[in-house]
C-alpha cells in the first residue's frame, strides 16, 4: 500500500510550490494506491495476473488523488450519482427489482413518487464491464420539472459526532491533508436528468426552466456543503462534470449563465468559509477557453489538461498561462495508453513532466479502463509508471 503520509507531503507541495522527491503521479488503472490487492483478492477481471502486477505497482508508486479521506465520515449527497432526483431524500425514491433484461445484462430502475406524478430513471449495465447507460431519463416533458419540484427539499443532518475523527485527522495532518468532499457540477445534474440534447435544446427555448432546476441545485447543495464546512469537512473539493458547459458544447453566454452563478458562487462561498480550501475541476475537452476564468474564481487545480484533438491545449501551454496560481493535473490521454506503443507512452511522460516543468503538476491519464485490460494496455501502464518514476525525479 502507498505510504499516505509521502504522498500526502508529495501532492502538497506541488499545490504550494515547494521542492519534493518527486513529481506526484495517479494510478494508470482503476486501482485505488491505498488498496491491498493481495489482502482483498478482488474476483472477475481484476484477479487476472497481469492486473494484480500493475496493481501492486499502483500500490507502491503512485500517488491517491484529492480528495482522498483515509479517515471517512458520511457521506450527505444523495447516493443515486448526478443528482437524478435533485438531491431529494433517498429515502423516498422507490428502487425496483433489479431486472435480466438480456443475456449479461441487468437493468436498475429507481421511482420517486411526488404530489403529481411519478418520475422515473433506470439505467442498464453489462456483467464484466464497470460502466453503465441511462435507458430512462426523469425528465422528459416540461411538466416533469413541475413534479420533481413538487416534492418539499429536506435535509436530515448526520449526526456531528461522526465527523469528529476525521477532523482530528485533518488537524493531525496539517497542511498537507488531502481530504475533503465531492460535488457535481450542476450542468452535469441537468445531463443526469435529461438527455444532453434536450438540455441543450431546453438552455435555448426553456430557460426558465433551466433556472428553476439550477436554482433548486444551488438551494440543495449549498444546504449539505454548508453543513459539510461546518463539520470541519476539506481541505479538497472537487468539481465534477462541468465539461457539460465547455466548448463547442455550450459558448461563452451559457458559461456566464450556468456554470458562474452556480458552481461558481459555491466555490465562492467555500472559499469564504475555509481559507485552506482548495478548488479542483474535472473538465475534460477544450479547457484553453477556461482557464483565466477558472482563476477568476480562486481555482486551484484542474484535469486532465488535454492536448488536441480531444481538447485545445497543451501543458507547456497552459503552465505558461496559469504560472504557478494552479496545479495542472495531466496531460496523458487514455487513448495513448489504450492504443499506442511503450515507448511512446514513456516519450508521452517525459514530455509533460518537462512541459510541466516539474512544479504545480502532477502526472495524471485522462481516464482508465472500465473492463479487462488488452496485454497493449498492461504494458503501456507499466511503462506510464516506470517513466513517471525515471523523469519525475526532482
Amino acid at each position: 500500500m502507498a505510504d499516505l503520509k509521502a504522498s500526502c507531503r508529495r501532492i502538497m507541495a506541488a499545490y504550494r510550490g515547494q521542492p519534493s522527491d518527486r513529481v506526484p503521479m495517479c494510478s494508470p488503472i482503476s486501482w485505488h494506491p491505498c488498496r491491498d490487492i493481495d489482502a482483498e483478492q478482488p474476483g472477475g477481471w481484476r484477479a487476472d495476473p497481469d492486473f494484480v502486477r500493475v496493481a501492486r505497482m499502483v500500490q507502491e508508486h503512485c500517488d491517491p488523488r484529492p480528495p482522498y479521506n483515509a479517515v471517512k465520515f458520511p457521506d450527505v449527497f444523495s447516493r443515486l450519482g448526478y443528482q437524478r432526483f435533485c438531491e431529494v431524500s433517498d429515502d423516498l425514491v422507490i428502487e425496483r427489482p433489479v431486472e435480466n433484461v438480456g443475456g449479461i445484462r441487468r437493468r436498475h430502475t429507481y421511482v420517486l413518487p411526488t404530489p403529481k406524478g411519478d418520475l422515473t430513471w433506470a439505467y442498464e449495465e453489462d456483467e464484466g464491464i464497470e460502466t453503465s447507460w441511462d435507458v430512462k431519463k426523469t425528465i422528459e416533458r416540461p411538466e416533469d420539472v413541475e413534479k420533481l419540484l413538487s416534492v418539499p427539499f429536506s435535509f436530515r443532518k448526520p449526526d456531528p459526532t461522526l465527523y469528529a475523527p476525521f477532523r482530528a485527522h485533518r488537524r493531525e495532518m496539517g497542511p498537507d491533508c488531502i481530504g475533503g468532499a465531492g460535488i457535481n457540477s450542476m450542468v452535469a445534474m441537468l445531463v443526469g436528468m435529461m438527455e444532453y440534447e434536450q438540455v441543450l435544446e431546453w438552455v435555448l427555448s426553456e430557460p426558465t426552466l433551466i433556472k428553476l432546476l439550477a436554482d433548486a441545485w444551488l438551494e440543495r447543495t449549498w444546504a449539505k456543503v454548508d453543513f459539510l464546512l461546518s463539520q470541519g469537512v476539506g481541505p479538497f473539493w472537487h468539481f465534477n462534470g462541468v465539461e457539460r458547459a465547455s466548448p463547442p458544447m455550450m459558448g461563452p453566454r451559457q458559461w456566464e449563465e450556468l456554470v458562474l452563478p452556480y458552481d461558481g458562487e459555491i466555490m465562492r462561498r467555500i472559499k469564504a468559509r475555509d481559507p485552506e480550501a482548495r478548488i479542483h475541476v474535472h473538465c475534460h475537452g477544450r479547457v484553453g477557453t477556461l482557464l483565466d476564468s477558472w482563476l477568476t474564481l480562486g481555482v486551484d487545480s484542474t484535469d486532465p489538461v488535454e492536448p488536441p484533438p480531444q481538447g485545445d491545449i497543451g501543458f507547456a501551454e497552459a503552465k505558461q498561462r496559469v504560472g504557478g496560481r494552479m496545479v495542472l493535473y495531466g496531460n496523458i490521454e487514455f487513448c495513448w495508453l489504450d492504443l499506442g506503443a511503450p515507448d511512446e507512452i514513456e516519450a508521452a511522460v517525459r514530455r509533460a513532466i518537462e512541459e510541466g516543468g516539474k512544479g504545480h503538476m502532477v502526472l495524471f491519464p485522462s481516464a482508465s479502463p472500465h473492463e479487462r485490460h488488452t496485454p497493449r494496455f498492461t504494458a503501456n501502464a507499466i511503462r506510464y509508471i516506470e517513466a513517471g518514476l525515471k523523469y519525475g525525479a526532482l
